[in-house]
């Protein structure tokens, strides 16, 4: 009797060592968790940079005034009644 539940509570704790640390045990799930939890974020992000360029492509195709500023700022554009002062000072910080 005493050999029988020595040998049960072998068998318990190998279950047990096998259900924690065997192949799909326990911290294998708590690393897929974590690596979900991560790609969640990752994609929600992405999600939200997505709907940034869409905002933008829309103001592009849609509001002129967006696209004047757009010119200007990333372009260097300017319209053709107006005139262009550059100074030396600034040239030199721009260098920097």
């Amino acid at each position: 009797m005493r050999l029988l539940i020595v040998a049960w509570v072998v068998i318990f704790f190998s279950l047990l060592l096998c259900i924690i640390f065997g192949e799909k045990g326990a911290i294998d799930l708590y690393h897929l968790k974590s690596e979900s939890d991560h790609l969640a974020g990752v994609n929600d992000a992405l999600k939200k940079e997505n709907q940034d360029f869409y905002r933008n492509i829309e103001r592009l195709k849609n509001d002129p005034e967006y696209i004047e500023e757009v010119a200007r700022e990333e372009l260097g554009m300017v319209a053709r009644d107006e005139v262009i002062y550059q100074f030396k000072g600034e040239e030199e910080e721009k260098k920097k």
